[in-house]
């Protein structure tokens, strides 16, 4: 196992660092295996002894999508928590369904797109401000875009977005493009049709897109986007990501299915 990197305390194997639980599974009767995203270490795997036990002082501080602080013993095969205490339970994502689905959303592709023990502090930043801004908007589903398409050019999938990655034209807004995850960029309209498996966009969701990757955090509250366009542009990255990370979000199926119930509650089901 690597020794600690530097910008984490630690003395005789015992090092200190802050991180968000991602997720956990359990271990014999009384344990559990976390993997956190530390601020140091990067994504993480640790054992919480006798977690599972009512009495455990742990217990509380080990949820899913915890904001803590941690110490933790360097072992051979596996870290072993030693103190845990919360800094914060974002309570607001708890209280509402939706927004706690956008949270595991975050959650599920950054663990899906971060490689163990390879710490990025950007990535890191944008991870807790997303949880903050999907706990604090209006609409939590532009905190969840933002996360994502934050994310992207910090880990290297960054597509082509303002030309053509086939031709180099120039690409305005409002412009019917698609975007071909596997050419890794938009295509205009006229190197559209060669590429039948890209993914069409309508004009509004790639200008959203560009807007929210030079947006800063605070100012995100301004941001007005209709749902069309919101539901657009997470579809469009859904594709995307599907592509690069061969493989499905189960999150996002989830996500979809809440959206289905909240327009069943919009639009009664009519009468045959």
């Amino acid at each position: 196992m690597e020794p600690p990197k530097k910008g984490a305390e630690c003395h005789l194997g015992i090092y200190k660092t802050e991180g968000i639980i991602l997720k956990s599974y359990n271990l014999k009767e009384a344990d559990r295996i976390l993997t956190i995203y530390t601020k140091d270490y990067g994504k993480i795997s640790a054992v919480a002894k006798g977690v599972r036990r009512s009495r455990s002082k742990l217990r509380g501080a080990t949820q899913q999508l915890t904001y803590v602080d941690l110490v933790l013993y360097q072992g051979k095969s596996i870290d072993t928590i030693t103190q845990c205490e919360t800094k914060e339970m974002f309570i607001a994502l708890r209280e509402d369904l939706h927004r706690w689905a956008y949270a595991v959303y975050t959650i599920e592709l950054l663990d899906a797109m971060v490689p163990e023990r390879q710490p990025q502090v950007r990535v890191y930043a944008e991870f807790l401000a997303a949880l903050h801004l999907i706990a604090a908007l209006e609409e939590p589903e532009i905190g969840a875009l933002f996360f994502t398409v934050r994310l992207l050019p910090l880990l290297g999938y960054q597509p082509v977005l303002h030309k053509c990655i086939s031709c180099h034209q120039e690409i305005g807004e409002g412009t019917r493009t698609s975007l071909s995850a596997s050419m890794g960029g938009i295509l205009c309209g006229d190197c559209s049709s060669p590429e039948p498996q890209g993914y069409p966009m309508e004009g509004g969701e790639l200008a959203v897109w560009r807007r929210l990757a030079a947006m800063e955090a605070r100012l995100l509250p301004r941001l007005k986007v209709s749902p069309t366009v919101r539901k657009r542009l997470f579809l469009c990255l859904r594709y995307y990501l599907q592509y690069q990370l061969e493989r499905r979000l189960k999150s996002v199926e989830f996500l979809k299915h809440l959206s289905l119930l909240e327009e069943d509650k919009t639009n009664p089901t009519k009468e045959n």
